[in-house]
């Protein structure tokens, strides 16, 4: 019983160390991908979410991007902050029709293979508001946090 206990310590030490170290590289399955979709990227550091998924957080075009691949190289979403003047016309007019630019935190661009939106963060003076937009401007998604 006494080996059956020290053999799951080591294997949990061990695997919450894979989890934590920043130096750990992905799989060429979950690579090649990555230097396909984004071949020109600089400042490349990967971090594994968990069993099924990795981010990989980079420069380029200058700007600062946050991609997910699952761990058979598909690409689910690249993160990008972004301004208000780069949102569409539609994501900014709703916006402003609604809400103030004093309480404008952060704004991302969300990218996943089938749509395009925006999360803009936005600061009630009590609460933040995530607010989800989609590219033709309507709210799909609101949150408070």
């Amino acid at each position: 019983m006494a080996f059956y206990k020290k053999f799951n310590y080591l294997l949990n030490l061990a695997l919450l160390n894979v989890f934590k170290s920043n130096g750990i590289k992905p799989s060429k399955t979950v690579y090649l991908p990555f230097k396909s979709k984004y071949p020109k990227a600089t400042f490349v550091q990967w971090k594994q979410i968990d069993v099924f998924r990795w981010q990989v957080t980079f420069r380029f075009n200058k700007e600062e991007h946050f991609a997910l691949f699952n761990c058979e190289g598909k690409w689910l979403e690249t993160i990008t902050p972004v301004s208000l003047e780069i949102t569409p016309k539609q994501v900014q007019q709703n916006f402003a029709g609604n809400y103030s630019n004093d309480g404008l935190q952060q704004i991302y661009h969300v990218e996943t293979p089938k749509q395009s939106l925006y999360e803009i963060s936005w600061n009630n003076g009590i609460n933040v508001l995530k607010l989800l937009y989609n590219s033709s401007g309507k709210i799909i998604g609101k949150m408070i946090s």
